[in-house]
């Protein structure tokens, strides 16, 4: 969870945002709303983040998400019952005033004055998914901030566990890019986070050894390498290029948290 005082934080221009069409799902006969959260949603937004995730928020936290401007707190209701059904919560940082392990999702030709979106939250109801609200509540907030041209990237930590979560991201364009070990403590055990990002408004990451190392055997793939350089191949994906994100070596563990 990113932690950020409300000096910090960048407001966003929500009056263009239509909050009052009804839109029907077209594989559904369900309708939908989109609105802001609002005084009162409290103790419901409580109830679906404890049936989502398995962190505990304070009190204060769901106090903030409703009354401070600094948050993109954007709900889908049920129209015909009225409940929250989906929820995405994000607010924008300037780089220097991310957390440190977050500082460098960044490449260093773009100024620590350039900011990032931090997605604190993005959940459904379990009886309303698989019929992409998780989708749309995510291309809400991505056409805001598009608006918003010095916000370079747009990120948020998962449980490297969270198979189902890692795949909706990454077929919504967010990278892999960095392991954060004993990131989470849920029910006193620590547990690895992963963070993934997706650059938006000509933003893009650092460039690494890893990213080097693609980079030159996309190269010489192309120019038919002979035996040798296939077995340097291997040798880099055996060490570096970790294509399996949930079987990484302890070694690269230790190296790829930033400290």
């Amino acid at each position: 969870m990113q932690t950020s005082s409300s000096s910090s934080s960048i407001l966003l221009n929500l009056d263009i945002f239509d909050t009052e069409s009804i839109h029907v799902l077209p594989n559904s006969n369900l309708s939908i709303t989109f609105r802001f959260l609002r005084p009162g949603d409290q103790s419901e937004v409580k109830i679906l983040c404890r049936d989502w995730f398995p962190i505990e928020y304070p009190d204060k936290w769901y106090d903030d998400i409703v009354y401070d401007k600094k948050y993109f707190a954007l709900a889908v209701c049920d129209v015909c019952t009225q409940q929250i059904i989906g929820l995405i919560v994000a607010n924008i940082l300037p780089i220097e005033n991310c957390n440190r392990e977050d500082q460098q999702i960044l490449n260093r030709i773009f100024s620590l004055t350039a900011s990032a979106c931090y997605i604190l939250i993005l959940g459904v109801v379990k009886e309303y998914r698989r019929q992409g609200l998780a989708n749309l509540l995510l291309e809400n907030l991505l056409n805001t901030l598009y608006r918003h041209e010095t916000c370079k990237a747009v990120y948020l930590h998962v449980l490297h566990s969270n198979k189902q979560a890692i795949q909706f991201y990454q077929s919504n364009l967010f990278q892999y890019r960095t392991h954060l070990p004993y990131y989470y403590l849920i029910k006193g055990e620590h547990l690895d986070a992963y963070c993934f990002v997706r650059y938006i408004n000509g933003g893009y990451p650092p460039f690494t050894l890893t990213d080097f190392a693609t980079n030159a055997w996309s190269y010489l793939t192309q120019i038919k390498p002979c035996r040798l350089l296939n077995t340097i191949r291997y040798f880099l994906t055996d060490k570096f290029l970790f294509t399996d994100y949930y079987k990484r070596t302890s070694t690269y563990r230790q190296i790829s948290r930033i400290v």
